[in-house]
């Protein structure tokens, strides 16, 4: 017997409601109809409506505000994996307003286990540089930043609210960003943490660690990163590595 596949109710409300957005260009900050609104317009019940409502804002993609109504919060911003853009530089191509707080800038003696990633001698110190970065206003990202003090005298002479890392990690010291790797694991925002990126204590964040290359393979920067799940999405370029005709499909 032929099996039909029908699509469940709150799933076509979230359907409906992201073809609305799309259909009428709506921007971060528009209002959305009313509920009773929209239950004519697409034939929902007001449970069903408030369902998908519900996702779409655990997804980030709306945002209520008491007595005013349901706001289109606006897309999600990209974070490319593979890529080695600065933060500065990835929000501007997204056409974005960016802004960066610093929390602190100090040196420190190396743990046991940055000892072990910048393969230095026991008491060597490094730079933490704990950022929180920011667009149009909304905290995305609380960054820790860590790179060898001795490589980098001075650099606290620079001004890190409006300067980039890597550009004078480059221009100024002549070390290259060149390659790296990340590692993303799932977590939820401890209370310090969860105020700083303006969430409720114990939300699911994104834990990005990564390890940053120079030019000639030497460790640059350690770097430890949460980011908002609601308000960030981690894409990445996938590319074929085999010859045709061999591997899994």
């Amino acid at each position: 017997m032929e099996q039909r596949y029908s699509i469940r109710p709150r799933e076509a409300a979230v359907e409906a409601i992201q073809s609305y957005i799309v259909q009428n260009g709506l921007k971060a900050g528009d209002k959305l109809p009313s509920e009773r609104d929209m239950c004519a317009m697409w034939s929902l019940n007001r449970s069903t409506l408030r369902l998908a409502i519900a996702r779409l804002i655990r997804d980030g993609a709306l945002e209520t505000q008491q007595g005013a109504g349901i706001f289109y919060a606006g897309p999600k911003y990209r974070r490319e994996l593979q890529g080695l853009d600065s933060f500065r530089a990835a929000s501007a191509m997204q056409n974005r307003d960016y802004e960066s707080r610093i929390i602190s800038f100090e040196r420190i003696e190396c743990d046991g286990m940055l000892l072990r990633l910048f393969r230095a001698e026991p008491g060597a110190r490094v730079w933490r540089l704990d950022r929180l970065r920011l667009t149009d206003g909304c905290p995305l990202e609380l960054e820790s930043a860590f790179f060898l003090a001795d490589r980098f005298p001075d650099i606290d002479r620079f001004d890190f609210i409006k300067d980039s890392l890597y550009r004078v990690f480059e221009e100024e010291y002549g070390a290259v960003p060149t390659q790296g790797d990340e590692r993303i694991t799932a977590t939820r925002a401890e209370s310090g943490e969860a105020a700083l990126l303006d969430v409720p204590d114990g939300t699911p964040v994104f834990r990005v660690e990564s390890k940053t290359c120079d030019q000639n393979g030497a460790l640059l920067e350690y770097c430890r990163v949460l980011i908002r799940s609601d308000r960030v999405v981690l894409t990445s370029r996938m590319t074929r590595t085999w010859e045709e005709g061999h591997g899994d499909a």
